[in-house]
């Protein structure tokens, strides 16, 4: 089995980056905090998607993408609410120009994208055995 076909290996990176976005937390960087938050999600729901397909995920950014691999689990409203706040965030906090506001990145605003990766990180786990 390759680690791209190991769900325990992107659940792994995937706490990696959950970690990483209290850390940017603490540290008052909410752009990465978004950054991180981001790829928790993207992991985990690719960690999803292997378990269910025994297959590489694909190679994509886009949680939106992502989700609709997994539309038969019926994800709960606050998933898919927080897949579509979450889902720009790959680009917005990575390129220059993206955002649509770049004053988006604030306490108050990191601490609801740290909830809403908490609520799809939850949704996937509660898929897996």
């Amino acid at each position: 089995m390759s680690r791209e076909t190991d769900v325990w290996a992107w659940l792994e990176y995937a706490e990696a980056d959950r970690h990483s976005a209290y850390n940017a937390m603490r540290a008052a960087d909410y752009r990465d905090v978004a950054f991180h938050c981001q790829q928790a999600v993207e992991k985990a729901l690719k960690a999803l998607i292997v378990h269910r397909t025994r297959q590489r995920p694909p190679y994509v950014h886009n949680l939106r993408q992502l989700l609709s691999q997994l539309s038969d689990l019926a994800p709960p409203s606050l998933v898919v609410e927080a897949v579509l706040t979450l889902n720009p965030q790959y680009r917005a906090t990575r390129y220059p120009g993206v955002a649509d506001d770049p004053g988006f990145y604030v306490a108050r605003n990191a601490e609801r994208l740290l909830e809403q990766m908490e609520q799809v990180f939850q949704w996937v786990l509660d898929q897996l055995p």
